[in-house]
């Protein structure tokens, strides 16, 4: 069901007072009377009554006639000006006989009513469907506008004005927006999987994403595996990491969050205000805890661009390197992003396809106790990252930085035969042990701009498990160029965060290596797109090397 706005700047405040009153029962004859003279004479006001209703309507269906009768009480309290609640507590007299009054007196009735029905319809849609809509030419969504947006099939599939049915839409990298046909807008940051049902329906399968409901389009349900999400006309985001757990945070309005129980069965709906934020996690002692309220977590709004604009095409490039040489450090390797004692020859280089102001030079050395990483990056837009290593720690590269992914383990081999789950592409497939090994490790370096933090996450195994931010023993320095066009990254990493600390790798051995640079736009938060190198050519081009550890080049140890 879809609902018309009442105007094109929103309900007027005193038709939306009197509609709160009436469905708590709190008219006086006068208002009662005022209500009805606006709804004769006005099609939108009827219809925003009708989506207000739908509120109701939805947390019944969500959660029974019982929490719903509460949760609408709730959610209809009024604040005063000192900020304290005032519940409206009159009655309705029944002298004036319209059909306003004959509603209110058979509230009760219809809202069981309403809930028997919903429940018959669950068992017989299957069959009213088709029959009552037999062909939907209407698209459920369309594309508004994206960034750096790829799929996992075809590089630069997604386009602003891409009409999208109901289904999969499945977003390898940057960030889609994308408008449902009642108004309701989604933000949605890749990697991500959203699945569209139903204009007031979606399943957020994996990503992160930030949803703007209007007034119209109020009682929006945002699915997860570990939650509902109901709107009351708000914006709000919503992450779901490879993890159990989905964490929600409210900008605007309110919501009602309902962890899903094991056996299909839910909680009460706890209701979350503007300015907060809680992760739900149904196999938690505590169901909903808190979080720090984060302004700069999610990708709210996309950057503005020029018609036919190539800026918001993904950053890409050739690979052009199949190896990396890592050399032994000859002295003692001082880690302040000065890369002076770094030998130059070595160093691998290489820019994005058609843009040299994005690029990068590379090298690798080692010694007993540590890996060290050093790069300059040409960045039009350097160290700007705001993604905060204390909220998304997994995530630090959306902000622009560079990922290393290698082998620790000399008995692998290369090529290195493992993959992430994804990309068996759901089918059955049992759990292999090299998937797993800890010795495949995923380091992703990024300075955090806030904080002056020079930041590392790790994690192991093509399952991406045991993920830490900022663990104990390494070194790090960043710098940026004089001319703010670009920045060096200096690490030191020791064997033990890469599981190599009793038999690391020692000259003559043949290992695999990539790495992905990534950039943002100037915002430090929306991803532009990557370069990738240190990559085996025999490897068709799709697998990426986070899903596919075959796809990585040789990491030869001089």
């Amino acid at each position: 069901m879809s609902h018309e706005p009442s105007s094109e700047h929103g309900v007027p405040p005193e038709l939306a007072g009197l509609i709160e009153k009436f469905y708590l029962q709190a008219l006086s004859e006068p208002e009662n009377r005022r209500l009805n003279d606006l709804l004769r004479h006005d099609d939108k006001a009827r219809s925003f009554l009708l989506a207000y209703g739908s509120i109701h309507a939805r947390l019944a269906w969500e959660f029974g006639p019982t929490l719903a009768e509460k949760s609408l009480a709730q959610f209809s309290r009024v604040e005063d000006e000192a900020g304290s609640l005032r519940p409206h507590r009159s009655r309705q007299e029944e002298s004036s006989f319209n059909w306003l009054a004959w509603l209110s007196q058979r509230r009760s009735s219809l809202v069981r009513l309403g809930w028997a029905f919903a429940v018959l319809a669950l068992g017989l849609g299957v069959f009213l469907v088709p029959l009552l809509w037999p062909a939907r030419t209407e698209p459920l969504a369309v594309i508004t506008r994206c960034l750096g947006a790829q799929t996992a099939d075809s590089r630069g599939a997604i386009r602003p004005g891409q009409r999208l049915g109901p289904g999969r839409l499945s977003l390898e990298a940057g960030t889609v927006e994308l408008t449902i046909q009642n108004g309701a807008r989604i933000l949605l940051e890749g990697p991500a999987t959203l699945e569209l049902l139903t204009p007031l329906r979606a399943y957020l399968q994996a990503g992160q994403a930030v949803v703007h409901v209007p007034e119209a389009a109020s009682g929006f349900v945002l699915e997860t595996r570990d939650a509902s999400v109901l709107d009351v006309g708000t914006e709000f985001g919503v992450k779901v990491g490879p993890d159990r757990g989905t964490e929600v945070q409210v900008y605007q309005g309110s919501v009602f969050t309902t962890p899903k129980l094991l056996g299909g069965h839910t909680n009460s709906p706890q209701r979350l205000l503007s300015g907060s934020a809680a992760r739900i996690n149904p196999d938690a002692v505590e169901p909903i805890q808190s979080l720090p309220f984060a302004p700069d977590r999610f990708v709210r709004q996309l950057p503005e661009t020029k018609s036919g604009s190539t800026d918001n095409l993904p950053l890409s490039n050739q690979p052009r390197w199949d190896r990396i040489e890592i050399m032994q450090a000859n002295q003692p390797v001082v880690v302040d992003g000065n890369l002076s004692e770094w030998d130059q020859q070595k160093m691998f280089r290489s820019q994005c396809d058609g843009a040299k102001d994005c690029g990068v030079e590379g090298a690798m050395m080692y010694d007993a106790d540590y890996l060290y990483v050093g790069a300059h990056v040409a960045d039009p837009a350097p160290m700007r990252n705001l993604i905060d290593p204390a909220m998304d720690g997994d995530s630090g590269w959306r902000g622009g930085g560079i990922q290393v992914r290698l082998s620790t383990d000399r008995n692998l081999g290369w090529p290195v035969d493992a993959n992430a789950e994804i990309y068996y592409h759901g089918q059955p497939v049992k759990p292999r042990l090299q998937d797993q090994n800890e010795k495949l490790v995923h380091l992703t370096l990024w300075h955090h701009t806030p904080s002056q933090q020079d930041c590392l996450h790790v994690s192991y195994g093509m399952d991406f498990h045991g993920g830490q931010t900022n663990p104990n023993g390494y070194r790090a320095a960043f710098r940026e160029d004089s001319d703010r066009r670009g920045y060096i990254l200096e690490y030191a990493i020791p064997w033990a965060l890469l599981k190599a600390q009793s038999d690391p790798p020692r000259a003559g051995d043949t290992l695999a290596a990539t790495w992905t640079v990534h950039w943002s736009d100037d915002s430090g938060r929306c991803w532009r797109g990557q370069l990738v190198e240190i990559r085996n050519p025999s490897e068709p081009p799709r697998p990426n090397s986070w899903d596919r550890a075959a796809s990585w080049g040789q990491a030869m140890y001089r």
